[in-house]
């Protein structure tokens, strides 16, 4: 099993949902107004007078594949709107209860 977490400009939600429900999976959870800046060239999104913007972020747990799947998705949705902001990090995920 795979943790993916992906952090998105909140106006892209309902394009990571439309991911989601592509590959079919169902289970995530969801934080709602993030705060932070890309790594690279992201501007912040901070929720201020200056930095309007916000993010959200997810996490699922998901089959190997499905994880390979879905950090695809994330990488052509950066690509058709790079302006927006959209990074997924995906690590093992030892057990589950």
């Amino acid at each position: 099993m795979k943790a993916v977490f992906i952090v998105y400009n909140q106006g892209m939600t309902g394009e990571v949902f439309e991911a989601l429900e592509s590959l079919g999976v169902r289970g995530f959870t969801q934080w709602e107004s993030v705060r932070g800046r890309g790594s690279e060239t992201g501007e912040p999104r901070m929720g201020t007078h200056t930095w309007p913007s916000l993010n959200n972020a997810l996490m699922s747990i998901v089959t190997e594949e499905e994880a390979h799947q879905l950090l695809e998705k994330v990488k052509e949705l950066n690509k058709e709107m790079p302006e927006q902001g959209i990074k997924a990090f995906s690590w093992k995920v030892d057990g589950m209860v």
